[in-house]
């Protein structure tokens, strides 16, 4: 189970190493302003349809024309943990993220009312899965948010959610 939220999570949250940095001062001060400790709490619907508490903790650090975070969820007595930057880089928002089940990947955001909000979807096969992955990460100052959809297509099952962040 905590795998399948780990691909959500994953993909809402991907990744980026190293970028350089070709802000200006409005995407700076954006950037810079994600910076803080965030606490993430929810009840997510697992593959059989069961409520399940998943509790998250993502630190923001926020620099000159990027912002980096690590982070860690747990569901049903499993961790799973992240790192990754998000950045403003050739005129567009771009992430990157890699997690502790191996996905890693990149993704162009959309800014649009103070936020940047970035989709992805993908297949995740990772410990033997055959898992359809959809998810957006929404960063705003203070208000993170990362909804998912994970489709097992060995089973059928699906498992869905929104986690919703907050500075703690």
């Amino acid at each position: 189970m905590i795998r399948t939220l780990a691909a959500g999570f994953g993909l809402a949250a991907l990744a980026l190493t190293a970028v350089p940095a070709i802000a200006g001062p409005s995407e700076n001060t954006f950037l810079a302003s994600l910076a803080g400790n965030y606490i993430g709490k929810s009840t997510v619907t697992d593959q059989n349809g069961k409520p399940q508490p998943v509790t998250c903790r993502l630190t923001v650090a926020g620099s000159t024309g990027r912002a980096t975070y690590n982070g860690r969820c747990s569901m049903a007595g499993a961790t799973f943990s992240m790192t990754g930057t998000v950045a403003f880089v050739g005129g567009k928002y771009v992430a990157a993220m890699s997690g502790s089940n191996g996905i890693s990947g990149n993704a162009n955001g959309v800014f649009r009312g103070g936020r940047v909000t970035f989709s992805n979807s993908g297949h995740d096969t990772t410990a033997g899965g055959n898992r359809d992955v959809v998810s957006t990460l929404s960063l705003a100052p203070g208000d993170i948010r990362v909804n998912f959809g994970v489709r097992d297509n060995k089973t059928g099952k699906t498992m869905r959610g929104t986690i919703p962040f907050r500075r703690s």
